[in-house]
């Protein structure tokens, strides 16, 4: 198993720890940090090229597991767009502090809002606007300030390869 894969299990172990120990006491409101969606997309964006479906869909799915919700809503949102993340900043070439962090944004968003969006659908008491004033804007404004900080943390130690995949045979 090489470094990468080892640093990348024991941070899922950490954002699994966080996410049920700490994430219910630093709640701000009604607005509770997800560090499992942090983390994933830290990943998505520090490694797009090989990132893939499996470390969102079993985050997800523990997240859903532990949490009490609906089971499969986070593992769904979470694959489909920290992968989808982790491809559009692969295909954009730019690794310049701006992008990383700009489509971990997006991320965060997209899930949260598909999280709440899929809640309300599955009996969720909240219509949209809501869920949208009330869980979804506060909870990604909470974890997009927790996922800046992180991210710059965490490319201390990320930071051994090159963020972008240059690969000879595209030069042409």
């Amino acid at each position: 198993m090489t470094p990468d894969r080892i640093a990348i299990i024991v941070g899922a172990v950490l954002a699994l720890f966080l996410q049920l120990v700490l994430a219910p006491y630093i709640s701000i409101f009604s607005a509770m940090p997800n560090f499992i969606v942090i983390f994933t997309l830290i990943v998505a964006v520090s490694r797009p090229h090989s990132f893939g479906a499996v470390l969102p869909f079993v985050l997800g799915l523990l997240y859903d597991l532990l949490t009490g919700g609906p089971v499969g809503v986070m593992a769904f949102s979470l694959t489909a767009f920290s992968y989808l993340v982790a491809r559009l900043f692969a295909s954009l070439e730019n690794d310049t502090l701006f992008m990383p962090l700009a489509m971990m944004a997006l991320g965060l968003f997209l899930v949260e809002l598909a999280y709440g969006m899929l809640l309300t659908l599955f009996g969720y008491n909240a219509g949209l606007f809501e869920a949208l004033a009330y869980r979804i804007a506060p909870c990604f404004v909470y974890d997009l300030v927790l996922g800046i900080i992180l991210y710059l943390f965490t490319t201390r130690f990320f930071r051994t390869s090159s963020t972008i995949h240059h690969d000879i045979t595209q030069l042409r």
